[in-house]
């Protein structure tokens, strides 16, 4: 990986953490609470029991059963591929990720929505949505990894394509919901693409110089 490719990844992972301190500047100054209910209450409006049964299938991908999964399944394959760096910059993302969520949920408070009815059970406070910050930092980074191993960069588009549609139809799917305001999903998706963003900084430049290692020893 390039020094300014690197230099990239840190610069993005600043800024989607400027946003999700914006948002949450703007949250604590009470700007934010009138906004996010008639946004909330309008998306109610919209739901339907053929669209509800999507929608509760496309918020599993968030959860942290299929985050679970799918991360175990990764480092195996990427294990087997041999790439460990791959392996451990997944594995630093997804536990990162838990205790994102853990300490900004406990350091915010902020109540789930009641506005509208919840379509499902949700406990726990709402701000960051878990489910948001866990599905951004985990489907981000498995682009991220699969991107070093991919030649055409068609191939590396349509990966972050890919991962970018399923972190927003799993931000969407939480507000439909009715478990989370739109700033809570917000402000999950900037946190996770922040840490996501940062850990391919700082791991693109070990997986840079093992892979020159690997060359030169060959």
């Amino acid at each position: 990986m390039k020094p300014r490719t690197t230099y990239g990844w840190l610069g993005a992972a600043a800024l989607a953490f400027f946003v999700f301190l914006r948002i949450t500047r703007e949250l604590f100054e009470g700007e934010l609470g009138k906004g996010d209910s008639s946004i909330l209450m309008e998306v109610a409006k919209s739901r339907s029991p053929w669209l509800t049964i999507a929608v509760v299938d496309i918020t599993a991908l968030g959860s942290v059963t299929i985050v679970t999964l799918f991360t175990a399944l990764a480092l195996t394959i990427l294990l087997r591929m041999g790439d460990r760096m791959g392996a451990l910059q997944l594995l630093a993302s997804s536990m990162g990720a838990g205790v994102l969520i853990l300490g900004v949920k406990q350091f915010v408070e902020r109540a789930r929505p009641e506005v509208a009815p919840q379509l499902v059970a949700a406990t726990g406070f709402s701000y960051p949505s878990g489910h948001s910050l866990s599905s951004t930092a985990l489907y981000l980074t498995l682009a991220i990894v699969a991107s070093r191993h991919l030649r055409r960069s068609g191939d590396r588009l349509g990966v972050f394509a890919g991962a970018g549609a399923v972190i927003l139809a799993v931000a969407a799917s939480r507000v439909y919901l009715g478990v989370h305001y739109l700033t809570d999903v917000a402000s999950g998706m900037a946190l996770g693409a922040g840490w996501s963003l940062l850990l391919a900084g700082l791991f693109g430049r070990f997986w840079r110089h093992e892979k020159v290692l690997v060359v030169d020893g060959y």
